[in-house]
């Protein structure tokens, strides 16, 4: 379906641009944002993986690199499927930026600031940690009255 673009990815394309000159351009692919479910397919990285970054999820601390086209090319060539699923997180399936010039996905993949930022971390987190602490401190029973009345208003 975008075989079409790859012409105009590679070589320039004389264009009349809106301040009237006519410019020689050569296009590229854009952010992509979409939901986390769908960055994981579209980079080919298991789920509960970081589609941006090798770090391991059970190690944020123990360094990492980014993910690239040209690393999982070279893991796909070396390692077996069941490692690359297992250790490194990713699919043995290829992207399909991978052909297209100067259009890694891993580098197209825009956060997705509602549900992996904002909801993730203050919705998720804080409200679990707040609850926690309104039952330590009030008890079970009145915490929940506490967090009804939150929730009302």
């Amino acid at each position: 379906m975008l075989d079409s673009l790859k012409p105009h990815i590679t070589k320039p394309v004389v264009t009349l641009c809106p301040d009237g000159h006519f410019h020689h351009i050569i296009y590229g692919l854009g952010p992509y944002i979409t939901d986390y479910p769908k960055q994981v397919l579209l980079t080919c990285v298991v789920q509960v993986w970081c589609p941006w970054c090798t770090t391991h999820n059970n190690n944020l601390d123990g360094g990492g690199g980014c993910w690239s086209h040209k690393l999982s090319e070279v893991l796909h060539d070396v390692l077996d499927p069941q490692i690359l699923s297992n250790d490194y997180g990713i699919h043995n399936i290829v992207p399909f930026t991978s052909d297209f010039p100067h259009a890694d996905i891993h580098e197209l993949i825009a956060l997705d600031l509602l549900h992996q930022l904002i909801k993730g971390t203050f919705k998720d987190h804080l409200v679990i940690w707040i609850n926690k602490y309104l039952e330590l401190e009030h008890g079970k029973q009145h915490a929940g009255e506490i967090i009804a009345d939150i929730d009302c208003r």
